[in-house]
């Protein structure tokens, strides 16, 4: 087992999965290198190593589906294709977070593994790439109802719910591009009425704080497009057309 200084912490959603298997399990990876620190005004900390990549070896029967907050892709090698997660470089005292989604078949009760994580990079100014740190991957499989009946992690959870957020927008922002404005206020509002139960059941700041962000999107989309649609509707269609408003290139193409 291959360890480095790379620090690297997995945290399922749930602690125990059904031994029949399950199609969707939730993995929270967090690494990072050093000691956390506060940036100090615009000094961007130093590189401790350049495009951080993670290999998953999976037992027979095991998938990687998805990944949220790094990119996936994928190597030929002679065992067949290999996925890989990209993570970026790695800067000294910085630490991020990406969810990774499996499946996972039957298997019986008891603790096992499901699969190798293998880190890699390259050193700052250097092309040839390095073995930093490899993990067994262990997960509980049980029949027990009680130990299968435990809320999921409430720190995977929240990340998940968090990355929601930007799908969400993007999806809006499309609605209000359409002139669908009640629908792109509703899908906003529905997610910051979500996030804002959370903020009160767990006493979570950062879910009101994102709550709160998304309302402010909606008033101020609301406003801008809503605003914007009515003066141009004034301007180019209740406004006759009349031979000054058209011009023709030197080709005679209406512009």
């Amino acid at each position: 087992m291959v360890k480095s200084m790379l620090n690297v912490t997995y945290t399922w959603d749930k602690e125990s999965i059904s031994a029949n298997g399950s199609k969707q399990v939730n993995l929270l990876i967090e690494w990072g290198y050093g000691a956390i620190r506060k940036r100090k005004g615009n000094l961007i900390p130093k590189a401790a190593g350049c495009d951080l990549q993670l290999q998953f070896i999976p037992e027979n029967g095991v998938s990687l589906l998805k990944a949220e907050g790094v990119r996936l892709g994928f190597k030929r090698s002679e065992n067949g294709d290999c996925m890989l997660v990209h993570c970026g470089d790695v800067r000294r005292g910085k630490y991020r977070q990406a969810i990774l989604t499996f499946s996972i078949p039957a298997h019986s009760s008891g603790r096992h593994t499901i699969g190798m994580m293998e880190w890699s990079w390259r050193k700052p100014s250097q092309e040839k790439r390095t073995l930093i740190r490899t993990d067994q991957l262990y997960i509980h499989f049980t029949h027990h109802l009680g130990l299968l009946s435990i809320p999921s992690n409430p720190k995977v959870e929240k990340y998940i719910k968090l990355n929601e957020t930007s799908p969400i927008v993007k999806k809006a922002l499309r609605m209000y591009e359409k002139g669908e404005f009640e629908q792109g206020a509703f899908i906003l509002t529905r997610q910051a009425d979500e996030l804002l139960i959370r903020a009160a059941r767990s006493d979570d700041m950062d879910y009101l704080q994102e709550a709160e962000l998304l309302l402010a999107i909606r008033n101020k989309w609301s406003g801008t497009f809503v605003s914007f649609t009515a003066y141009s509707s004034k301007v180019f269609f209740n406004k006759p057309i009349t031979l000054g408003d058209v011009r023709f290139t030197e080709n005679d193409t209406l512009r």
